[in-house]
């Protein structure tokens, strides 16, 4: 009979655990849709607003993007604010997105797609194009980014 008391206790710490394990394991695909989110508010609030102040927010303090050939980190992506802010002539920035293809282990997604930009002044438009990847990680049940890899496309 201890024997078979034993046994179902550990049988019930067993469940117990796998449950508890099942419970905080996220689902990928609301995960994916977080990230596809930081993407959006990245390029909202830093590329086109310049809010120097929300680097932070979406990326790691080692963060970098592979831009045409160069290394930026958040203080290069930082310098571009300001500068930009300085010669803002009134362009807005209207992002959109495509996203083709994701893939997630443990607290890292990897993910591609494509990046449109219309940029408008008064009656102008302007419309560019990007093929880019990030990869992402979840610290303190937060995603940021940790990389960025861009190419511009010809339209």
């Amino acid at each position: 009979m201890k024997y078979l008391l034993k046994t179902l206790s550990v049988f019930i710490l067993i469940l117990t655990s796998c449950e508890k394990q099942r419970e905080t394991a996220s689902d990928p695909r609301e995960d994916f849709k977080a990230v596809e989110q930081v993407i959006q508010d990245v390029f909202d609030d830093i590329w086109s607003a310049k809010k120097t102040e929300l680097i932070s927010k979406y990326h790691t303090d080692h963060f970098i993007l592979l831009e045409h050939g160069e290394v930026w980190t958040n203080d290069t992506i930082a310098n571009w604010c300001e500068q930009a802010k300085k010669r803002d002539q009134g362009v807005k920035r209207i992002n959109r997105f495509n996203f083709f293809k994701a893939k997630k282990e443990g607290n890292r997604i990897w993910m591609a797609y494509h990046n449109y930009a219309t940029m408008k002044k008064d009656t102008v438009e302007r419309k560019l194009q990007w093929l880019e990847s990030i990869v992402a990680i979840k610290k303190d049940s937060l995603w940021k980014l940790e990389l960025m890899h861009s190419t511009r496309l010809t339209m």
